[in-house]
């Protein structure tokens, strides 16, 4: 929709996005979680991110700890306006695209 909307960002550590990763039948903590409530809501949804996780692995995709905040949080923003990387490989490939898209315009353009 159009207008104004909110968006709630949530940034916490692994023991508690793995309480919210439960609502997903998991124990086990990740990187981020995004709640989409639909974007003609006046709220869009819920994005949870754990920086314990973004610490961890950011080295393992040779990202700085902010290059990865970035990226985790770009994932969490697709997941919120309908993008889904575990329905099909087609899905997936799309999304993961777009994700490298919006990542490698927001890095250069923090560069200038």
């Amino acid at each position: 929709g159009e207008g104004n909307f909110e968006l709630n960002i949530l940034i916490t550590d692994d023991k508690s996005i793995s309480e919210y990763n439960k609502y997903r039948g998991k124990s086990t903590p990740t990187d981020v979680l995004s709640f989409s409530y639909g974007l003609n809501e006046p709220v869009l949804g819920d994005i949870v991110i754990s920086v314990e996780s973004i610490e961890k692995q950011a080295p393992d995709f040779g990202n700085s700890f902010e290059e990865e905040f970035y990226y985790i949080l770009i994932h969490g923003l697709l997941h919120i306006v309908g993008y889904d990387h575990e329905s099909s490989e087609e899905d997936a490939k799309k999304m993961f695209e777009v994700q490298e898209q919006y990542f490698h315009q927001l890095i250069k353009n923090r560069r200038r």
